[in-house]
């Protein structure tokens, strides 16, 4: 009669798990998986910086700013441009983006635009210890852009002011590795 028991919550058991796994691999494709998937497809734009390109020695940057450079560990930087026109693979790409997005993972902080032209910014993570945020732009005749800034514990508030010293070129950035990225935009 206990082995019968047993032999039934083994069972169950191997049940609940299959079940488990199934539910679990059927999450959808995470955002990680779809840079890999598209690493060798030519029709993107993909950069990866490292934060050492960024000079956290700039005696530019304030004690706070260095610290937030510090939680920033990398940058990865993918971009399908719109090429003579072909706007099927595009519509279909930013299909696959925005479900992604729309998962439970991220949080859209704002968004922003006009026309054909939108901006839309997430996180993922606590609003003070931030692991991954994400700048996703569309141009309806261009392309779109997708930008993943990965790092520990990252502040919203304290980045936004380390973005506004660069934009203010109080830190030394090296853009040459930003080239072919920038150009989706400006044709």
């Amino acid at each position: 009669m206990k082995s019968n028991k047993i032999m039934q919550f083994s069972r169950l058991f191997i049940a609940a798990m299959a079940l488990f796994l199934v539910v679990s691999c059927n999450k959808g494709q995470s955002l990680q998986e779809y840079y890999v998937d598209n690493k060798e497809d030519d029709d993107f734009v993909m950069v990866d910086v490292p934060t050492s390109l960024i000079s956290p020695e700039s005696n530019m940057l304030d004690e706070d700013q260095k610290e937030v450079l510090a939680t920033v560990k990398k940058i990865n930087i993918m971009a399908y441009p719109i090429k003579n026109g072909d706007m099927t693979k595009y519509k279909t790409e930013t299909e696959k983006v925005k479900k992604i997005l729309s998962s439970d993972d991220y949080e859209e902080l704002m968004s922003f635009g006009n026309g054909g032209q939108r901006m839309r910014l997430y996180f993922k993570g606590e609003e003070d210890a931030i692991d991954e945020v994400i700048v996703y732009v569309q141009d309806a005749e261009k392309g779109f852009l997708l930008a993943r800034v990965l790092g520990d514990d990252m502040n919203i508030t304290s980045l936004s002011s380390l973005v506004k010293s660069f934009q203010n070129g109080e830190a030394n950035v090296d853009i040459s590795q930003f080239e072919g990225i920038m150009d989706v935009f400006g044709q």
